[in-house]
């Protein structure tokens, strides 16, 4: 407790003993609440690591933040459907150039594909993406063809998760060059002729250092202080290209991502104006903040609807030495009548957010208003708990049962990332589920220790949150049981025969009212089942300083399109009271 309370008091010394920092600098400090796991092109997840590579990466087509529709990123042109309706034929950009001047080449693309599907990359989650790949076939220098293996409803969309690698860089002895599409999908493929280049492209270190990150966004990391910051630098206009998203000219010199960890530090470092733009104020903060003659003077700040839902997901396929209590689907029913979602909202969120009762949002095309939120009852939660053979038969006040010969107590960790807003929701739950003889221990966890444990089902139970888009929802990601066995984000190990079918069906339907319909279904099943107890959608907290005139805030992730930013020239000359 006191090596975190010193932390902490250092912390606030530092930001006030900072010198005025120069505004007139072309810069822009971004807040990050936590550390990116890692920079790593195909093998980092996270939606720090996706805002960072809207500046440093470019994928083949990326979302516009404006319209919500997909547009060309490293393509000249959005992909021409090919007779057969199961190819298409894509044409890359001649302007786009990496680090070391090279310019975007075909065998490029034919390489970032190819270690997408590579047995022995650490990509689960690339791989789920591209399960529906048949062949790349490059038609000429700039023009290559996709073959799927059946129809999918939203082809785009599985491009926009291709960020484009350099084969000189990551694979100078041309070593996948060797390897054809369908011998490294085939099952008597060698793995181990590939090991020692698995085991360099894999390296944490190409996640990490600096001068082993590379890409053709208009931006690179020039520094990484672990723990503290991010620095990204514009390069030059040589071999910058085209900016993320809008195409228009990458404005800012440098972008630094700065990691402050909880709510006052970074309420202090808005005050002496040591941060541009956030999107993660908790409520609390957004309302002291508003009460503040400095604050309203120097930021622009909205709450904004978003795509984001908090969830507790529980482990329903425990491993090792975890807890077995949720295999049981009545305890799991039990758990969601066991949280107080509407005080959460009220006492945390301070009224903005929205109980959901799904994974598919309101705003989202294929929601089903009939799948509604469960209303706390503790007296519903004990009664599942009893009907499932939960009794307190030692008088601690917590429920047991004899599973396999031994006594078990209804005792679980709840996981979290550490946050001064995640650790008052947890005791909140904690507190209720006490109250039927449930013990939710707090297990708080660095963001990068909290999603290791995640995919590697390494937990009981777990609060979390996913970013999604306005687009139509794939499920396979979160739903299906192969992603949960290839270590995918389906964490709780939901998914049966009937509904991997069923999301296979979803995936290859190009109707959309009839995709919706399965989509229902599916969502139906799912709530069944209780893997998750969905909590709530809440409004993104924002604020940017008014040294930047142009912004555009946005529903979508990030919020707000960095490059793009436009220093005001009355701030030339400037600094920070």
């Amino acid at each position: 407790m006191f090596r975190h309370l010193f932390a902490f008091v250092g912390l606030l010394f530092l930001i006030g003993c900072t010198p005025k920092r120069d505004l007139s600098q072309n810069s822009v400090i971004v807040h990050f609440l936590a550390e990116p796991s890692g920079l790593h092109p195909t093998n980092d997840h996270n939606a720090y690591t996706s805002n960072i590579f809207q500046c440093t990466q470019k994928r083949l087509v990326t979302l516009n933040l404006s319209s919500g529709e997909f547009m060309p990123d490293a393509l000249q042109v959005l992909p021409e459907i090919l007779d057969d309706s199961m190819s298409y034929r894509c044409k890359i950009r001649s302007d786009l150039k990496w680090d070391n001047g090279q310019t975007l080449s075909i065998n490029d693309i034919l390489f970032t594909f190819k270690v997408m599907i590579c047995p022995c990359i650490n990509n689960p989650e690339g791989k789920s993406f591209l399960n529906n790949l048949e062949l790349i076939h490059a038609v000429d220098s700039v023009n290559f063809d996709i073959q799927l293996k059946e129809r999918y409803f939203d082809n785009l969309l599985l491009l926009s998760e291709v960020i484009v690698l350099q084969e000189d860089f990551h694979d100078p002895e041309h070593v996948l060059r060797n390897y054809s599409f369908e011998e490294l999908r085939s099952d008597s493929l060698n793995a181990k002729a590939l090991d020692d280049f698995c085991a360099s492209f894999n390296d944490a270190g190409n996640g990490r250092k600096p001068e082993r990150l590379n890409g053709l966004g208009p931006y690179r990391v020039s520094e990484w202080q672990s723990g503290s910051y991010i620095t990204l630098l514009r390069k030059s206009a040589s071999n910058q290209g085209a900016s993320v998203m809008d195409k228009e000219k990458a404005l800012p010199d440098q972008i630094i991502f700065r990691i402050i960890r909880d709510m006052e530090p970074v309420i202090l470092a808005l005050k002496k104006q040591q941060i541009d733009f956030t999107y993660e104020l908790s409520s609390v903060a957004l309302d002291k903040l508003l009460r503040k003659d400095y604050f309203k003077e120097n930021y622009k700040a909205e709450a904004i609807n978003s795509f984001t839902f908090t969830y507790m997901g529980m482990n329903m396929r425990p491993e090792g030495s975890r807890t077995p209590v949720f295999s049981d689907v009545r305890v799991r029913e039990a758990m969601s009548f066991l949280v107080p979602v509407e005080e959460i909202i009220h006492v945390i969120a301070k009224g903005q957010a929205s109980q959901i009762g799904g994974f598919i949002l309101p705003a989202q095309p294929d929601f089903d208003p009939s799948v509604k939120p469960v209303d706390f009852s503790i007296s519903k939660g004990i009664s599942l708990l009893e009907d499932a053979g939960w009794k307190d038969t030692d008088g601690d006040h917590i429920r047991d049962k004899l599973i396999n010969g031994k006594r078990v107590p209804l005792s679980f960790k709840l996981s979290y990332m550490i946050s001064p807003v995640t650790k008052d929701m947890v005791l909140m739950i904690r507190n209720e589920m006490l109250k039927a003889g449930v013990n939710a221990e707090p297990d708080p966890l660095e963001f990068s220790v909290f999603y290791q444990r995640a995919f590697a089902h390494d937990f009981d139970a777990m609060l979390g949150a996913w970013s999604k888009s306005s687009r139509p929802d794939d499920p396979r990601q979160l739903w299906h049981s192969q992603s949960w066995s290839e270590h995918g984000a389906n964490f709780t190990g939901f998914g049966s025969t009937y509904t991997d079918s069923l999301i296979t069906e979803i995936n290859r339907e190009l109707n959309p009212a009839r995709r919706k319909q399965m989509m229902h279904i599916l969502q139906q099943e799912i709530n069944r089942q209780h893997p998750y107890i969905y909590l709530f959608n809440a409004t993104r907290k924002v604020a940017l300083h008014k040294r930047f005139g142009n912004p555009a805030f946005s529903a979508e992730r990030p919020h707000l399109v960095l490059p793009s930013l436009l220093l005001e020239p009355a701030f030339a000359g400037s600094r920070a009271n």
